[in-house]
């Protein structure tokens, strides 16, 4: 038994210092003075892939509508990805009503989103690309701190992605599984290994893109954004974050039980496919440091000689992951969400596990296609 002690003092200690280092690299982040946004000369080609987001995309436009930028300094692509509801009637209601340079085209002989960002990049006439998705809400400097952001030395840009708050267990748990992803991602890019993006606030020059040959060929129905950071890695592009309030772009948690297991499913299904050695190695010591709490769920009550011990290492791992969030939350003023900070911990190492076994076993369901 104390040789099995020892191995779980060993895992939550590698877990300790790992999840330090991101909060070290996240305050450095957040510390870092932003430039001064100028003038918005830069044109940007905006590509927004969607499929049946008859729902959402109004949202999406009208906050395009309303940034602080020059209109005839952008355009947008959307891409229609065979939508089967009316989101190609509400797209062309609104470009009927607005002066935006918006084009709607549609996905013939390819699906997915990958190719729908392919497609649009190829229709695009500007040197600077924007993506995000349907269900997005975007600050009003969103497209300005872009301009100011993209140029030779910074190939690519990522930027702060939140949930909207919404109240329930399901939200905030959704909501605090960001929060984290956040962190590290940000905590990453201030120690210039950036491991993580989301194509939600992405942007990049077009010249990169292709001198790195495009999105990756992995048959995956994401990973659009976090392949294509690794090719830039691996070709030694200039990648940046931005960490700045007026951008961070907001977005939807899901509603019911099974569109969350179904968006969890298709985000584990490209893990298998990472390059990266400090994504992997992150990847890696979280599933196993949640796998080693459940054993010290279990043991605490079981195993008397080395309770205090375990309650230690416990408690160790609930403040660190506590310090991380309370620093991001506090950053995306999402602070309410730690209410729900020990019901989480509770259910995340149960969560993982379940996730990782079903993503090795289960077919998911997305936008109403089987993978």
């Amino acid at each position: 038994m104390i040789y099995f002690v020892a191995i779980l003092v060993f895992i939550t200690v590698i877990y300790l210092y790992s999840i330090g280092w991101v909060i070290i690299g996240f305050i450095g982040e957040r510390s870092k003075k932003k430039n001064e946004l100028g003038e918005e000369s830069k044109k940007i080609s905006v590509i927004i892939p969607v499929r049946n987001e008859e729902k959402s995309i109004l949202n999406c436009l009208e906050s395009l509508k309303n940034q602080d930028y020059n209109k005839s300094n952008f355009e947008i692509i959307i891409i229609n990805d065979h939508s089967t509801d009316k989101t190609k009637e509400v797209v062309d209601a609104f470009i009927s009503t607005c002066e935006l340079n918006i084009n709607l085209v549609d996905l013939i002989d390819e699906t997915s989103k990958k190719e729908g960002l392919k497609y649009g990049i190829g229709k695009s006439k500007y040197d600077i690309i924007a993506t995000t998705d349907a269900d997005c809400t975007l600050p009003k400097n969103w497209l300005k701190n872009i301009s100011n952001q993209v140029n030779s030395k910074t190939e690519m840009l990522l930027g702060p992605v939140m949930f909207k708050q919404k109240r329930g267990l399901l939200s905030n748990f959704q909501m605090l599984d960001m929060l984290a992803i956040q962190g590290m991602e940000f905590g990453a890019i201030y120690f210039k290994n950036p491991i993580l993006n989301n194509a939600a606030n992405l942007s990049y020059l077009k010249e990169a893109f292709n001198n790195v040959g495009g999105f990756d060929s992995f048959e995956t129905p994401s990973g659009d954004d976090v392949f294509l950071l690794e090719k830039f890695n691996i070709d030694n592009k200039n990648v940046k974050g931005l960490l700045a309030k007026d951008f961070v772009v907001e977005t939807e948690t899901e509603s019911t039980f099974s569109s969350f297991l179904n968006q969890r499913l298709r985000w584990s299904s490209k893990t298998k496919y990472y390059s990266n050695k400090l994504l992997l190695f992150f990847s890696t010591i979280v599933l196993i440091q949640n796998i080693s709490l459940i054993f010290i769920y279990l043991c605490i009550p079981l195993v008397e000689k080395y309770s205090t011990i375990l309650v230690i290492l416990l408690f160790s791992k609930w403040l660190i992951d506590f310090i991380l969030l309370f620093l991001v939350a506090s950053f995306f003023r999402r602070e309410k969400a730690l209410f729900y900070f020990i019901p989480v911990q509770v259910i995340y190492p149960i969560y993982i596990v379940v996730v990782w076994i079903a993503s090795m076993i289960m077919t998911f369901e997305w936008k109403g296609r089987k993978f």
